[in-house]
């Protein structure tokens, strides 16, 4: 089979570059088509418009909503199979256009319930985000109590990224790339249970806590968000909750983990793959100009998410200044007092040095006085 997986600008990599390989040890003759030039990683068959692009290929597997418009105008009847990576941003949903997807996969169910409640309605595919098990191996027996600590703090806020920190610090951890557990979310934390770790979930969201064969199948229904439980996470929390790190939880989580081994996960992808059928004929749309905006609208907000968190940066910067301007005006006031204070006290000294010279000029002309001494005036 011939698979010609569909991008925009070869996101998200990781993902591209490990289902291609898995694909390619089951003998499919892979390419990935990027819409916009970059520099690509040298295990992935990166395809053009202009280089490279294969004639006729089998399916079209899509990884954004600009690649499946324009890989549908491309090849107006090969079947194309949507991956929904996520279900904030619109460029990651499948397009609301009739005949453009065959099939839609999801990652998780907060992604599905979200291509569910489109308008358009897409037959869906439900796989487990993959990791490579077989590089991802248990690093040996844990101890009984963590000192190491793999932190993932991508995307959290400041406030979330310092009461995690404040937490470690409490507890005594300390951030290593060679832990002992993770906190995080996504799908760092499959690859930490992958690795034999425990497994904290933890996101700018909130967090849902540790990962154990209880609550697998909750948190991963919610794409280890943090956002599985409508709970609040505060610093009280994530302390107690970080003393209960327990050693055997690193070997449950290798065997959850396998759930999501690239290999099953590729075969689930070509058995999906062999079922979806041709289009008997062309979308009769202008898919080149619905990609167009897609593409322009994907990019406004991703300027508009960029100026976002540069207005958050210097608000917080802003009020870190205000905090300082106040705390000088604090000491400036403190010091105008205190330079009061030492004025009063100067004009009191040399009062009472005033007055200490007088008296002391009238008791010698008294004491002159009483012994008949007393300095007569000269005429002069």
């Amino acid at each position: 089979m011939e698979i010609l997986l569909g991008t925009q600008a070869l996101e998200p990599r990781s993902y591209l570059v490990l289902v291609s390989g898995h694909l390619e040890r089951l003998g499919h003759e892979v390419h990935v088509f990027a819409s916009e030039a970059g520099a690509a990683p040298d295990d992935l068959r990166v395809v053009t418009v202009d280089r490279g692009l294969p004639l006729a290929p089998d399916v079209l597997y899509t990884q954004d909503a600009y690649a499946a418009l324009l890989l549908a105008d491309l090849y107006p009847l090969t079947p194309q199979v949507f991956a929904a990576h996520g279900h904030e941003e619109q460029v990651w949903l499948p397009p609301q256009l009739a005949g453009v997807v065959a099939r839609v996969v999801v990652f998780d169910d907060r992604a599905a319930a979200r291509v569910r409640a489109a308008a358009l309605p897409q037959e869906l595919v439900r796989l487990r985000r993959p990791v490579d098990t077989q590089r991802l191996t248990p690093r040996g027996p844990l101890p009984d109590r963590p000192r190491r600590v793999l932190l993932h703090l991508e995307g959290l806020s400041d406030y979330r990224r310092g009461l995690l920190q404040r937490a470690c610090a409490d507890a005594r951890v300390e951030p290593s790339p060679d832990a002992d557990f993770a906190i995080g979310r996504g799908v760092a934390m499959i690859e930490a249970m992958a690795s034999g770790l425990p497994a904290y979930v933890y996101g700018d969201e909130g967090g849902d806590g540790w990962v154990t064969p209880e609550r697998y199948e909750l948190l991963e229904a919610d794409g280890f968000s943090g956002r599985a439980e409508p709970t609040a996470t505060a610093f009280e929390r994530l302390r107690t909750d970080l003393d209960g790190y327990d050693p055997a939880m690193g070997p449950a989580n290798r065997e959850l983990a396998l759930a999501h081994d690239a290999r099953r996960h590729a075969e689930e992808l070509v058995t999906a793959f062999e079922e979806v059928a041709p289009r008997r004929s062309p979308v009769d749309a202008p898919l080149r100009e619905l990609a167009r905006l897609v593409r322009v609208e994907a990019a406004t907000a991703r300027h508009a998410a960029d100026a976002a968190a540069e207005a958050h940066v210097a608000h917080s910067r802003t009020q870190e200044l205000e905090r300082e301007l106040a705390e000088a005006r604090a000491q400036r006031e403190q010091l105008e007092l205190r330079a009061a204070e030492l004025e009063r006290a100067l004009r009191q000294a040399e009062a009472r040095l005033d007055e200490a010279e007088g008296q002391r000029g009238r008791g010698v002309r008294a004491l002159l006085g009483r012994e008949g001494k007393v300095p007569q005036q000269r005429d002069d």
